[in-house]
């Protein structure tokens, strides 16, 4: 099992006691002695709870979960500005073994300085026992020359993964999408010519991260926490807005930290919304699956090699040994690929 603590930007009020409640209510929706293989803390933890909170947090959470694998990813959101020594003494004395920073560049010139990513960068060299990711968000208004800098800063770290987004609020104008777009096939190709392990269009991992050993064995998924291994079944989401899985049924938390705290005050659940993946889309599942973990879709299948040639423009892929591969092209338009999958039926 794995468990992902969700943090708002947004300060609520007694935060870590509500997280409390909510993990301490009669649930049958999960095992508390099941082995736990990731925790992480998403969003916000370090705006959202205090040194002191986090300590208490983690210390309740080892006493209603016990079971942790030795290899156990125990991890944290964080920006530059918050990556500081005082910060990182208390994750090492925690045990967290994971750092994932969040860096802003969804608005960049060629001439933005990285003085506070080197900054951040510079502390965890002290400290190589974290794990180091990155998510970036960029947009039409950052310069390509700043992330080849940002990039190039990076992998001269020991970072393993870098994921990219390009976030959408409200409508956006065609030259708003056509310049991701155009993005986004640069970043690709850059982390091509630098050999890194493309999963998607927007996630890149170089060794020794484990996506690459699972990836080789075919054990990869992709799942709304980013590409994990396959066989964890149980993803326990806790917080406002917080996502729970067990299999192929899928649960939300309410967003609202009002209507979240009222349900915790009277010891319901935070469940908003339930859905199930539907029995039919189990085979648009799995096709998305394979585009997006090894970018190809293998298969004899005559008929559904037919099918996929009517969804999926020609200049997408390539036809080699009863598979089809993406071509460049077709790995940065992958989510309108995915999108247009999904809308179909597949046997």
């Amino acid at each position: 099992m794995a468990i992902n603590i969700y943090c708002p930007s947004e300060v609520i009020d007694d935060y870590e006691h509500l997280l409390c409640k909510e993990v301490a209510l009669p649930q049958s929706f999960y095992d508390r002695k099941q082995t736990i293989a990731s925790v992480w803390w998403l969003g916000s933890p370090l705006q959202q709870l205090s040194s002191e909170a986090i300590t208490e947090l983690c210390f309740r959470m080892s006493n209603y979960f016990p079971r942790y694998q030795e290899s156990t990813t125990r991890g944290l959101h964080v920006t530059p500005m918050e990556l500081n020594k005082d910060n990182l003494a208390l994750l090492k004395g925690l045990n967290f073994n994971a750092i994932k920073l969040n860096i802003d560049a969804s608005i960049a010139g060629d001439d933005r300085s990285l003085s506070r990513v080197e900054a951040a960068l510079q502390i965890l060299a002290d400290y190589k026992s974290f794990e180091l990711s990155c998510i970036i968000k960029f947009s039409d208004q950052t310069h390509k020359n700043f992330l080849k800098r940002l990039f190039t800063l990076l992998e001269s770290s020991h970072c393993t993964h870098i994921e990219v987004i390009c976030p959408k609020k409200g409508p956006s104008s065609l030259q708003e999408r056509q310049g991701c777009h155009d993005q986004l096939g640069d970043i690709n190709s850059h982390f091509r010519l630098h050999n890194w392990q493309s999963c998607g269009n927007n996630n890149f991992f170089t060794q020794p991260h484990r996506a690459i050993a699972l990836h080789k064995q075919g054990n990869l998924e992709a799942n709304p926490w980013g590409y994990q291994a396959r066989h964890i079944a149980t993803w326990l989401g806790l917080g406002v807005g917080a996502l729970t899985r067990k299999d192929n049924h899928y649960q939300y938390n309410n967003p609202s930290p009002q209507r979240y705290r009222a349900l915790l005050s009277n010891k319901q659940s935070p469940v908003e919304t339930q859905f199930v993946l539907r029995p039919d889309k189990k085979a648009n599942f799995k096709l998305i699956q394979e585009l997006l973990c090894q970018h190809r879709i293998s298969t004899q299948n005559k008929q559904l090699h037919q099918a996929l040639h009517t969804l999926i423009p020609p200049h997408y892929f390539i036809e080699e040994n009863h598979a089809l591969r993406l071509t460049m092209a077709g790995i940065v338009a992958l989510s309108s690929i995915s999108a247009n999958l999904a809308r179909h039926a597949f046997v």
